[in-house]
């Protein structure tokens, strides 16, 4: 089973070009970078998308690692290869199909996560444009701490003193109460709609109704 949607911002494909940038030529790769929210990293269960013409998917991890010293790096790993979505580039078979990659498939526990970079090829010119749809990010199934809570709730949990007691009739009296997961939840979506509008503006400018000091009649309405 999967756990709950991970609150991401994801790009829209960046094509990889050699050479001049505005000669007409397709290298046939294109990268899809995701970034989740910069308070905290996170555990990946599950990667779900529809594929859009991608032929072959790699994909790349930036994960927060502690070193011997106790010192924090930030580091690059391969979760996948080259992992072939489309039996044929040249053919339609399975262009436009669902893909679920579990957390035991990729090559490198995806805990940790602070980005995630998407490779996508698509060697055939047959196509004109490629990418991937819908993607979306699981958590991994956490059964331990459900079941820990239930029985904390329930009292079949024991508790060693008063202050679990206490902390156990206020699990019961504030039902009303959202938890804490889903006001996290709600704040990391406000987070990636901010996000995703900051990427998607636009950098020319709106202009005024002004025209040297005066105003254009035509761009002017009446009520």
């Amino acid at each position: 089973m999967t756990g709950k949607p991970l609150v991401c911002s994801i790009r829209n494909p960046h094509p990889i070009t050699i050479g001049d940038p505005r000669a007409e030529f397709s290298s046939g790769c294109a990268v899809v970078d995701v970034t989740f929210p910069s308070t905290k990293s996170v555990d990946i269960g599950e990667i779900t998308f529809k594929n859009n013409y991608t032929a072959l998917l790699s994909i790349k991890l930036k994960v927060r690692e502690e070193n011997e010293k106790g010192e924090t790096t930030l580091t690059w790993v391969t979760g996948l290869k080259n992992v072939q979505l489309m039996p044929e580039p040249h053919c339609e078979d399975r262009a436009q199909s669902y893909f679920r990659i579990k957390r035991e498939q990729l090559l490198v526990p995806p805990d940790n996560v602070l980005s995630v970079r998407l490779v996508l090829q698509q060697p055939s010119p047959v196509w004109l444009s490629f990418g991937l749809d819908d993607i979306k990010f699981y958590s991994p199934k956490d059964e331990t701490s459900e079941l820990m809570l239930s029985e904390l709730v329930n009292g079949d949990m024991p508790a060693d003193d008063e202050a679990m007691n206490n902390i156990r009739t206020r699990v019961k009296e504030n039902k009303d109460i959202p938890p804490v997961e889903e006001i996290s939840f709600s704040l990391q979506q406000m987070w990636a709609l901010s996000e995703t509008a900051r990427i998607n503006q636009t950098e020319a400018s709106l202009g005024r109704f002004d025209i040297d000091g005066s105003y254009d009649i035509n761009l002017l309405s009446y009520t």
